[in-house]
């Protein structure tokens, strides 16, 4: 298997199981979302802008998965840079969560592996893709 068929396979991973479970979830039950990450219980105003997060995870669902079939990295490139830069700014985010509640239990670690690793494979795509040598 290429780097390039692993590279499109952990991006439909991500947009399906990631991008679209996670944006369910976040639609259909903010409370259990927010459950994951804190015990604390949830005004109501702060739940709906929960859901505005998974309509916004859903936008990158259908965004990833529309450019994904044309099999062409000249649209794949932007995408995959948005997504790195979107990686950068949650690792930016992850750090204030941790200042807000530094616990290192399993929500946390899963989100901070799961963007160390993507962040990592789009910077090793988009690096191969500069070269020439996807």
């Amino acid at each position: 298997m290429t780097y390039q068929r692993f590279m499109r396979g952990v991006l439909i991973f991500e947009a399906v199981v990631l991008n679209f479970g996670t944006g369910l979830l976040c639609l259909a039950a903010p409370a259990a979302f927010v459950a994951q990450f804190a015990s604390d219980s949830v005004a109501p105003v702060p739940l709906e802008l929960i859901r505005w997060y998974g309509v916004l995870l859903w936008v990158l669902t259908y965004f990833v998965l529309r450019i994904l079939p044309q099999n062409d990295n000249r649209m794949l490139a932007p995408a995959v840079e948005a997504l790195l830069f979107g990686d950068l700014v949650h690792l930016v985010a992850i750090y204030l969560f941790y200042q807000a509640k530094p616990v290192f239990d399993f929500s946390f670690i899963i989100m901070l592996f799961f963007t160390v690793t993507l962040a990592s494979l789009r910077s090793v795509w988009l690096y191969r893709l500069r070269r020439g040598s996807l």
